[in-house]
């Protein structure tokens, strides 16, 4: 839904002006401090290209992005709450090549996807969030991971059904339910990061790799950004860059070669180009790291515009 001016305007009040000591979980864990007012853009992307509306109209709720290993002229895309255990491809004008049915998943909320290395070498998998959840309701989250499907030749027709499907299940250290958005994979060590939107802070946890499948896990706490609302993020192919996207903003971070990705979210991060959305949920990088795609949710009657960012 369309977020009301005071809803922002309280929104910036806590981005900008969260301090330390006044939430109860920052013992124990980092405090990633930026200066806020003084965020530098980075110069080395475009503005915004339109690549068009979404020709599939079945995607109301887009709340994630991977950019296809195999075609990088193709992107994954799904729903979140309320839509069928599906995938959606997407072409880079934003055409439609039908959809994978995932058997054995079920979408309660899926909020985030990413593409990344897992348990086989040279094999790509697509990790998909089911991390969402509004009311703070649901203790144990889930992961599922599955090889990237074959898109050759799709059409807007084709209804695949994919099954062997993983499952990872997951509990916050402290066992409370929070809510999440953020999704990433790191090609280097395919750990998996969570990061929550609702917190006073949003927060960055890991799931060190190897994820167990059969039980369920605890993620790591790694620290507390100066902003919330983390809606949607992405790591590069090369490991090399990391984005995490607001409402109104993109955080970049560069990451050094043999650095880690806490050592790489110390550093105050730079803001890269962005067309607010009516209600932005996904950001993803390309493969061979020439730019990034941005989409949002139907809201107010505005139809989905997938967006490009090129390296310049």
């Amino acid at each position: 839904m369309i977020i009301c001016s005071a809803f922002l305007f309280l929104t910036i009040i806590v981005i900008t002006g969260c301090s330390k000591g006044t939430n109860t979980e920052q013992e124990g864990s980092l405090f990633f401090e930026y200066d806020m007012y003084n965020l530098e853009f980075h110069a080395g992307f475009s503005g915004s290209e339109s690549r068009g509306v979404l020709e599939n109209r079945e995607i109301v709720e887009a709340s994630g992005i991977a950019v296809s290993r195999s075609n990088p002229a193709r992107l994954w895309v799904h729903n979140d709450s309320g839509d069928r255990n599906r995938l959606f491809v997407v072409g880079e004008n934003a055409e439609d090549y039908g959809e994978f049915i995932i058997v054995g998943a079920y979408n309660r909320d899926w909020e985030d996807i990413a593409a990344g290395p897992g348990p086989e070498p040279g094999i790509t998998y697509l990790y998909i969030g089911e991390i969402g959840d509004n009311l703070g309701q649901y203790n144990i989250m889930s992961i599922y991971r599955l090889p990237e499907p074959d898109i050759s030749g799709l059409d807007s027709t084709a209804s695949v059904r994919i099954e062997g499907v993983e499952r990872i299940d997951f509990v916050y250290p402290d066992g409370q339910a929070r809510d999440a958005e953020t999704l990433m994979v790191d090609p280097f060590t395919r750990d998996l990061y969570v990061v929550t939107k609702r917190d006073e802070r949003s927060i960055v946890y890991v799931a060190r790799y190897p994820q167990d499948t059969e039980k369920v896990i605890a993620l790591e706490k790694i620290g507390f950004f100066p902003f919330n609302r983390a809606l949607a993020g992405d790591i590069s192919a090369d490991g090399l860059e990391i984005a995490i996207k607001t409402d109104e903003r993109i955080y970049y971070w560069k990451r050094d070669a043999g650095e880690t990705i806490t050592e790489a979210l110390k550093r105050q991060p730079l803001l890269l180009p962005y067309t607010i959305e009516p209600q932005g949920e996904a950001f993803g990088w390309m493969p061979d790291g020439s730019g990034y795609y941005t989409l949002s949710e139907k809201a107010g009657g505005i139809d989905p515009v997938l967006y490009y960012y090129h390296r310049l």
